[in-house]
């Protein structure tokens, strides 16, 4: 088929005197020429009707995969090792640009506040501020002591009472200075060992009470006041020279009424709760305008305040999920402050002198009003105004919601006009 072209091309060659025009004419010429070959190489033609005959060329063989090899021990320790690499590579990669973009977030940082504060005036000097406490009135002795300080003077106090009334006093100090699983599985274990001798009093095994015993050791020994009930009780603690072990032993069985007032006294003791001290003060008009530096026991949480907390949320989700009116959202409006137990009050009178106290955050307004009607010379007819706000009312709201935590400065507003102060010559002497 070559040589025929060939043979053609040269026939048809000299007709075409033009250079141009023979280049396209052979060039259409051969594309013809190459058609014709390959329809000639597709076979027979058929119609898209007809069924492909069986005589129609067969498909070649596919072609079989070689089949791979399992490879050695070596070769596979050597591609874990390279994978190995290639892994801790990847990481160290990956750290390492971790760490410039930490970097880089540090650095425009800085040069943000840098760029803030240069075009900031220097801080002023910061001021002089009022430090307040919380002070707690014993109720055994009455006096007055921050609430840091009262387990330790609870246990000295209590210690100075023993000697008039032993069993009362231990049973208030074991109220009193334990808490928790401690306190409730202490009195469980010491009101057991007492019943059990209630109701045998025969027993030997019931007045013998080993120390090193597991559950003396977590339930007992730990418990402030627990081993001098057990000694109210009638049990000695004495070491067995056989075994080297303590133990608490009853050497003399009491009569059963001792024993069954000491499992009623323990159970009906109650633990000592301290009342708030007023804290009074009276302040000098440069004093009563500082700022006041709370101390910690204003921020403190209880376990109690958390549960509240976790209700108040859990509340909130279902109120979220209902429509309210607006007078259900004035109500909910000071639910979710911020969780504060006292308030520390200031009245400013008309003479600039302070009258400063410390309340509780669910004293209501009312105690306040009290309070000032305390430390006037007479009795006069005024009103505590808040700044931008009316009058205080007199009533039984509570000091958190009314606002007023955890300080504020009422000023004392009355038409009654005196050369002296309104406080009484009392509260005049505790000026500072």
């Amino acid at each position: 088929r070559i040589q025929i072209l060939f043979e053609n091309v040269t026939i048809l060659a000299p007709i075409c005197g033009n250079a141009v025009h023979s280049r396209i004419f052979m060039k259409k010429f051969i594309k013809k020429i190459v058609s014709d070959v390959k329809f000639a190489d597709a076979g027979p033609g058929h119609r898209l009707t007809e069924q492909p005959s069986s005589s129609s060329r067969p498909n070649p063989a596919p072609k079989a995969h070689p089949v791979r090899k399992e490879p050695t021990r070596d070769a596979k320790t050597a591609g874990a090792a390279a994978l190995a690499r290639l892994e801790a590579a990847n990481n160290k990669s990956s750290v390492m640009q971790s760490q410039k973009l930490q970097l880089r977030r540090q650095m425009d940082k800085e040069q943000r506040e840098t760029a803030t504060t240069s075009n900031q005036p220097p801080p002023r000097e910061p001021e002089v501020i009022e430090q307040v406490g919380i002070q707690l009135k014993c109720p055994i002795c009455s006096a007055s002591h921050p609430k840091p300080n009262m387990s330790s003077h609870y246990e000295s106090c209590l210690e100075q009472r023993l000697e008039r009334d032993p069993l009362s006093t231990t049973c208030i100090m074991i109220h009193t200075l334990n808490t928790g699983d401690l306190l409730t599985n202490g009195m469980k274990t010491l009101s057991f060992f007492v019943e059990n001798v209630i109701k045998d009093r025969d027993e030997v095994k019931y007045k013998k009470i080993r120390v090193s015993n597991a559950g003396v050791q977590k339930k007992v020994m730990p418990l402030v006041g627990g081993t001098e009930f057990l000694e109210l009780v009638g049990f000695s603690r004495i070491r067995d020279d056989a075994d080297g072990e303590e133990y608490f032993i009853l050497l003399e069985t009491p009569p059963n009424e001792h024993l069954q007032k000491c499992v009623d006294t323990l159970a009906s003791s109650t633990k000592l709760t301290p009342t708030l001290d007023r804290d009074i003060k009276v302040l000098q008009p440069d004093r009563g305008v500082k700022k006041i530096d709370f101390s910690p026991d204003f921020y403190r949480i209880t376990r109690e305040d958390v549960m509240s907390e976790h209700r108040r949320l859990t509340d909130e989700v279902a109120r979220n999920q209902v429509l309210r009116t607006k007078e259900m959202r004035e109500r909910d409006a000071g639910v979710g402050m911020r969780i504060y137990h006292y308030a520390v009050i200031r009245v400013r009178f008309p003479d600039g002198l302070f009258l400063q106290g410390t309340f509780s955050a669910h004293d209501v307004v009312e105690s306040v009003f009290k309070f000032v009607d305390d430390s006037l010379r007479k009795v006069i007819e005024y009103n505590l105004i808040l700044p931008g706000c009316p009058p205080l009312k007199r009533d039984q709201t509570t000091l958190k919601a009314a606002g007023l935590v955890p300080s504020v400065t009422l000023t004392l507003s009355t038409p009654h006009r005196s050369e002296f102060t309104l406080l009484s010559d009392e509260y005049v002497s505790k000026l500072c």
